[in-house]
């Protein structure tokens, strides 16, 4: 009867502490481990913000008209690199796919790493012609106004 007990007992430590280790983490990765900040509109550069909109308001006006040009000074090395008008065209015909037209984008926050970078992340929800849905426009600025990255992507609540 002794042995049943001390591995009844046995098995409620191990749960138990199983349990702990998967609340810790659950802890870590959803709050404290937060990789973002949402910005106060008090806070937020609103320059850069209007900088943010013209920039990615006219890399998809031009995409819908059927320009896909080379990005120019306003955007990183990296982004120059990456968003080829060839990639521009490509990802412009999925966007097109899904949601139809770019229509208009609408601000709505702005985000910043907890880690220290220079990186500002404005969100935009946008209107595309074909869709109700209202994606994300996510454009992300870095610490010497440049463009540093570009989304489209279903809108969430948190910044991830």
């Amino acid at each position: 009867m002794r042995s049943d007990r001390k591995s009844i007992l046995c098995g409620w430590k191990w749960a138990i502490c199983v349990a702990g280790l998967i609340s810790l983490t659950a802890l870590v990765v959803t709050g404290c481990g937060s990789r973002f900040r949402k910005l106060p509109e008090s806070e937020v550069d609103t320059e850069m913000k209007l900088v943010a909109e013209r920039i990615a308001t006219n890399i998809l006006v031009s995409q819908r008209d059927g320009r896909f040009e080379p990005l120019g000074d306003e955007a990183t090395l990296a982004m120059r690199s990456a968003l080829t008008p060839e990639k521009q065209k490509e990802a412009y015909e999925t966007i097109k796919g899904m949601f139809g037209d770019f229509q208009s984008m609408k601000y709505v926050e702005t985000w910043v790493p907890t880690d220290g970078s220079l990186l500002v992340i404005y969100r935009f929800k946008g209107r595309f012609s074909e869709s109700k849905a209202r994606p994300e426009i996510r454009v992300v600025m870095d610490g010497e106004g440049k463009l540093a990255g570009f989304w489209i992507k279903p809108w969430r609540a948190r910044v991830q």
